[in-house]
């Protein structure tokens, strides 16, 4: 997995929105134990929920769902091989 292309993508689209969300991005990678460059999916898959929980907070509930899809269609992108394990596609 392209550890460093997937949070640079996350990153493009949500951290315009507040600069504070590059802050969480970097809280919630530490939280889960990993790095940008050992980012597995499976660790992706955590960094996702957190962010989302984390969104919430600064988005509101429907916003944040809307950035999960984003996040989850970029893992897709960036992981097809984990959705094709778990027939997530």
């Amino acid at each position: 997995m392209d550890g460093k292309g997937f949070i640079g993508n996350i990153e493009e689209n949500l951290v315009p929105i507040s600069p504070i969300i590059s802050f969480a991005i970097k809280k919630q990678l530490a939280e889960i134990g990993t790095t940008v460059e050992d980012l597995n999916p499976k660790e992706a898959m955590c960094f996702i929920d957190n962010m989302t929980d984390a969104l919430e907070l600064f988005l509101g509930k429907t916003e944040a769902s809307k950035k999960r899809k984003l996040m989850l269609s970029l893992l897709r992108k960036y992981a097809p091989e984990y959705f094709e394990e778990r027939s997530l596609i």
